[in-house]
């Protein structure tokens, strides 16, 4: 199996994308009134590992699923994750993170990677980053873990995954050469505090690696109207996301963040994702390819329990908004873009508050 070709929840290989993605494939949800039973978790489950896990008694917490406005949604702490945890969303993560795996040039990582024992995948959601990074590297011992139980049981020998808060204190058995951290910049609500985690449980020179997306819509050319709804939508998310205390600019203060809680080295490295196929630029054109079809499948999902639930919007005026927002993703008039960043750092020989390396401060690409 190659390190280029995307895998499917069941664990097997997907054949390589046509150049233009499916048109939003919409699988059937459960309305409000439906009910499914709790899933059922045993010993044999791939969720269930030898890796030393820190709140095993929440399990029974965190498989439990509400449903709310026809979409199911992790229980946990009142749904502390806003996302919907059906089949229609976890379908758009697989994509999305095949987008992932597209801006960085068909990699899984920056950070060099050579000889590693054991990587942890932080928020592994569907596990298709993980299942292809313990395909590719045999020889390492990779853990995913998340909220939801979601992952599938046919997966490479070296690869666990287990159900997980990690924003509660880590307790795992071993230290990891290598912490992986994507697209969650609406899962982890105290950042320093995972850098602060992240970098105990690293060996000594081992790295940890954040992708995600600043949620800062930006356009050079003015050709986004600050009353358009694209523009509208982005300012709504971000009243609404900090109100429930995850900040949508969180990524712009993650090297900063890393440097504070001890790492050196870091590099920090942005890459646009148009809103759509407007760029010249080949490579730019492709992702904006991608990133359009993320954003159109996904802005409702994306906002549905967070603005119902914290600004008090009714579902189906989420639902004519998001028409709206979608008309203004696929207009190629407008030249809008995200900037998705790849950030790493090192965990040094010597601890904080000592003195460190020379050169040791990292930089910004």
């Amino acid at each position: 199996m190659t390190k280029d070709s995307p895998k499917n929840k069941s664990g097997t290989t997907s054949p390589e994308p046509e150049a233009s993605p499916a048109q939003n494939p919409v699988p059937a949800v459960l309305e409000p009134d439906e009910t499914e039973n709790d899933p059922v978790i045993d010993d044999g489950d791939s969720a269930v590992g030898s890796f030393q896990s820190s709140t095993v008694s929440l399990r029974d917490e965190l498989i439990r699923q509400l449903s709310e406005h026809g979409r199911q949604y992790q229980g946990y702490l009142n749904a502390k994750y806003v996302l919907p945890m059906d089949e229609q969303e976890l379908e758009r993560l697989d994509f999305q993170n095949y987008l992932c795996f597209l801006t960085l040039d068909k990699q899984h990582c920056f950070a060099p990677h050579e000889n590693l024992g054991r990587v942890l995948d932080v928020g592994c959601g569907t596990g298709m980053w993980a299942i292809e990074f313990a395909d590719a590297y045999p020889g390492t011992e990779v853990l995913g873990v998340d909220l939801a139980p979601v992952q599938p049981q046919c997966v490479p020998p070296n690869l666990q995954f287990e159900i997980d808060d990690l924003e509660q204190p880590w307790n795992f058995s071993h230290k990891f050469d290598f912490i992986h951290c994507q697209l969650m910049i609406g899962g982890l609500s105290d950042w320093p505090r995972f850098f602060r985690q992240s970098f105990e449980f690293l060996e000594t020179d081992g790295y940890l690696e954040v992708h995600d997306i600043d949620f800062v819509i930006k356009c050079d050319d003015g050709t986004l109207s600050e009353d358009s709804a694209l523009a509208q939508w982005h300012k709504s998310m971000h009243e609404a996301a900090a109100t429930a205390g995850f900040p949508l600019d969180a990524i712009a203060h993650v090297p900063d963040r890393m440097r504070a809680a001890g790492f050196v080295d870091v590099v920090a490295t942005p890459i646009k994702w148009p809103i759509n196929t407007w760029p010249r630029d080949r490579k730019h054109k492709e992702l904006g390819r991608w990133a359009m079809e993320n954003f159109v499948w996904g802005c409702e999902s994306m906002s549905l329990a967070l603005f119902t639930r914290v600004l008090g919007w009714s579902a189906d005026e989420v639902r004519v908004f998001m028409a709206l927002v979608r008309r203004d993703l696929r207009d190629r008039r407008i030249h809008a873009y995200w900037n998705f960043w790849v950030v790493y750092g090192r965990k040094p020989r010597t601890e904080p508050g000592e003195v460190q390396p020379a050169g040791g401060g990292g930089a910004v690409n």
